[in-house]
């Protein structure tokens, strides 16, 4: 083979010579050869001299997509929120406005008096796992959140004038019972775990949408006192003026667990810089079980008893919207996002204690707490 390849060269060697071509005819047809067995062919590698594309970042979908889409990373993140809500039950009340103890023989014609509960801290951690088609992710939470109130209420040592004890649930209680003193004192925990999986959607270039399903596990933990004095609760007159108050005391507890699916959306508008509109909405439906409990003591004598364990199906509504800011540090291999959020939880029929005989608590059950939130998430 060899031999019969270097006769063909010679002879198309011979031939060019004895034509009429150019001379240069032949040199520049090597040149073009050795030209040509630099370009790469298509079944075989890239040659060693090609230079490689250095624009090689995020591109502009990745940027904007739902999620910071960090380069080269482990599709891992982190979050850390503060919350600082306010929660609202409006069948919690401990007594009703004051009626003039002389002319009134239904005390329990006047409204209840809601007590406020205090602005309180909370916090959530999260975490979660970007697959690597960048539109489906999984993650975790954890949500803690505790506040409390108290309420105080007095006829300030006038004996003209008194409210009605509305936790005072025995059977001796009629409208016509007042009381002088009325002090609550009550407590709520709140933790949810939950875990979710979601898919983006870029629905147009400023606005994504990423659904979602999930399990959601919630713990939420009631509790307090309620004091009553004077009144009925009135032990004695010890001078003019000068009474001797015994205390009718009433131990509250109304704890509840349950879990079930959660579902919901985040929609995303895209401004511009870094910045984006954030949107949640989603609905939960826990089956779960109560702790009631509800006793009422005076003078060391038990009026009234009540323990109960119901279980029903509860829902779970949670809405919120703020502005976010996320950056690319150290080569877009980090990404840090900024957020704040106002959010609104609601519970509903989670106030599971027997109500009063007259109807001063409300048949409205439902908790619900709403507030600012701050978040700080770290992919890597």
């Amino acid at each position: 083979m060899k031999k019969i390849a270097f006769t063909l060269i010679a002879s198309s060697t011979a031939l060019l010579e004895a034509s009429d071509l150019p001379q240069d005819f032949y040199s520049q047809t090597q040149l073009a050869s050795r030209q040509w067995s630099l370009v790469p062919k298509k079944n075989s590698e890239d040659p060693s001299c090609q230079i490689p594309n250095a624009s090689n970042g995020l591109d502009k979908s990745l940027r904007n997509s739902y999620h910071p889409a960090v380069k080269e990373g482990m599709n891992l993140w982190v979050e850390a929120d503060v919350l600082y809500w306010k929660p609202w039950e409006r069948a919690l009340v401990a007594t009703n406005k004051k009626s003039d103890v002389f002319t009134t023989d239904d005390f329990t014609e006047k409204p209840a008096i809601h007590p406020n509960f205090e602005w309180s801290l909370g916090y959530r951690v999260s975490g979660g796992y970007i697959f690597g088609s960048e539109v489906w992710d999984v993650q975790a939470s954890w949500t803690h959140f505790s506040s409390h109130v108290s309420q105080h209420r007095s006829s300030h040592g006038s004996a003209f004038v008194g409210m009605f004890p509305i936790w005072s649930l025995a059977d001796d209680v009629i409208a016509g019972d007042y009381v002088f003193e009325s002090d609550l004192k009550w407590k709520i925990s709140v933790g949810l775990l939950d875990l979710q999986f979601g898919r983006d959607f870029e629905v147009l270039k400023w606005l994504d949408l990423e659904p979602y399903f999930g399990l959601r596990s919630a713990w939420i933990k009631q509790s307090g006192t309620v004091d009553y004095e004077g009144g009925i609760f009135l032990i004695g007159i010890l001078a003019p003026g000068v009474s001797l108050n015994g205390t009718d005391q009433i131990k509250m507890k109304n704890n509840y667990w349950g879990m079930g699916p959660r579902v919901g959306f985040a929609p995303r508008i895209i401004l511009g810089k870094g910045f984006s509109i954030n949107m949640d909405a989603a609905i939960s439906g826990l089956y779960g079980f109560f702790n009631v409990r509800q006793k009422e003591t005076y003078l060391d004598k038990t009026r009234f008893s009540h323990h109960s364990h119901p279980n029903r199906l509860c829902w779970i509504g949670d809405l919120a919207a703020g502005l976010q800011w996320k950056t690319f540090f150290h080569h877009e291999r980090y990404a840090l996002t900024l957020k704040t959020d106002w959010e609104y939880h609601i519970f509903f029929h989670q106030f599971a204690l027997k109500r009063d005989h007259f109807g001063l608590v409300s048949k409205n059950r439902d908790l619900s707490m709403q507030g600012v939130t701050f978040a700080s998430r770290f992919d890597f």
